[in-house]
């Protein structure tokens, strides 16, 4: 690729040099394999030191962006290692089935915030309560934070939340009453379902296919019994990656606003994507939608920050369910949050996951079986469709075997719907991308075998 094709900036620094070419692997202008410019030459064109160039290299190797060979050059990595890695002891389980959220540099950006904060804050201060809503400030911060998805949300429309399933919690909670039906995916997030299930809330699966929910089969359930809101999830869907089109989400509100129905558009698992292509529900239809965010996939699921955004006049009845659960967010984690928005280091993370995740789609795009699954470039889970010989529960016991770790695949269905004969796979949660290739290799052979309740007659 033309190194013109970068856009590095006027004689960057160091720094500069590896987020250019972190957010060209993120684009996917640079791709696994491809030769990075000599250091000499780099240097050259940028007209820096080319011990600029070399520590920017040198970086990016020790992050794992490129690989470097003596006498050859420096190159993009992904795909599958040339020679075979050594087997990890099978006693060494290999994790698909949890979220880890990869975030680099973030003790010397944790720190740094931290220091800033406590020069400019009494202890007290930061210590102490917040309103139920979240301080105006860090209200404002977070409307800001929601225009990059289309939502034009004033100040006022904000509940900050301590992360995303809090913030379910609050509109379920106030929205709808116990023994009441709520209507979601027939395959949701198993976090939605242990939150409707404490509240006493019945959920109702509604039928999806490659694209999301049905809204056919929405108006069906509709009319055939009461339903007291929707919940749906548009964009990255867990666990099937289904990205809802734009008709569909029209055709949803329309649905709602015929049977005055509210709907909660969870948002949690689109943050890392970058194209916005389709409007959100909530800016469809603004009047009954409250929109849920959080911060967790970019900073790390210890980064407690969400925020449930409603209708003007809804917002007093969503944020009394902040005080009915774990009360209102935690002060200095949502001061962290706001400064990290307000300064732009979520766009930085958000860069650096979105390559790491196209290096790892890249290593499951090179086996034949595995990369037929369902993903998404900014996704950290690829949804899996079994071969015809393998159920999902004796495949996910098998892969436990090997070593290899998976989420099962009935904690994703809704009530006693059908559970399918697929699996997610959390390509993310291992620490390294060598580690996913061992994991793959032991799945694409179990794959390509037959359980053995088969063998024998």
């Amino acid at each position: 690729m033309p190194v013109n094709a970068i856009q590095f900036g006027v004689k960057p620094g160091y720094a500069t040099i590896v987020s250019a070419i972190v957010d060209a692997i993120a684009r996917r202008n640079l791709v696994a394999g491809e030769r990075l410019p000599p250091q000499r030459e780099l240097s050259h064109r940028l007209g820096v030191a080319i011990a600029t160039v070399g520590r920017a290299y040198a970086q990016l190797e020790q992050q794992g962006f490129v690989v470097s060979h003596v006498g050859r050059g420096t190159f993009i990595a992904g795909g599958r290692a040339a020679d075979a890695l050594p087997e990890a002891p099978v006693a060494e389980v290999i994790d698909l089935s949890t979220y880890k959220v990869p975030v680099p540099d973030i003790d010397t950006t944790l720190a740094d915030t931290l220091k800033t904060i406590i020069a400019e804050h009494h202890p007290q201060q930061l210590l102490g309560a917040s309103p139920a809503a979240g301080t105006m400030e860090h209200r404002q911060a977070m409307a800001h934070w929601v225009e990059r998805f289309g939502i034009q949300a004033s100040a006022g429309q904000i509940v900050i939340t301590n992360g995303g399933q809090h913030a379910t919690m609050a509109a379920l909670s106030t929205l709808t009453h116990a023994g009441e039906t709520i209507a979601t995916e027939e395959l949701t997030d198993p976090r939605m379902k242990s939150v409707a299930s404490y509240l006493d809330r019945k959920l109702v699966g509604v039928a999806m296919d490659e694209d999301g929910m049905i809204p056919e089969s929405l108006a069906e359930l509709c009319r055939s019994q009461p339903v007291a809101a929707v919940y749906v999830t548009p964009r990255a869907q867990n666990p099937t990656n289904a990205m809802l089109p734009a008709e569909r989400r029209i055709a949803i509100a329309e649905i709602a606003r015929r049977h005055d129905l509210p709907i909660i558009e969870s948002d949690i698992y689109g943050t890392l994507i970058s194209e916005h292509c389709e409007a959100p529900i909530a800016v469809i239809a603004p009047e009954r939608t409250h929109f849920i965010t959080s911060l967790g996939r970019i900073a790390g699921p210890g980064m407690k920050v969400g925020c449930l955004v409603s209708p003007l006049s809804e917002v007093a009845r969503t944020q009394s369910g902040v005080g009915m659960s774990t009360g209102s967010a935690s002060l200095i984690a949502v001061e962290i949050g706001m400064r990290w928005v307000s300064n732009n280091r979520l766009d930085a993370m958000i860069r650096w996951q979105q390559a790491e995740n196209i290096r790892r789609l890249s290593l499951l795009a090179t086996f034949p079986l595995l990369g037929a699954a369902r993903t998404e470039v900014a996704s950290p889970h690829a949804w899996l469709n079994l071969p015809e010989q393998w159920r999902a529960e004796d495949f996910i016991n098998a892969a436990a075997a090997l070593g290899v770790s998976i989420a099962p695949t009935h904690s994703f269905v809704v009530g006693r719907n059908v559970m399918p004969h697929a699996i997610r796979l959390v390509i993310g949660a291992p620490a390294s991308v060598e580690a996913l290739q061992i994991a793959c290799e032991r799945l694409e052979r179990l794959l390509n075998s037959q359980p053995k309740s088969s063998f024998g007659g």
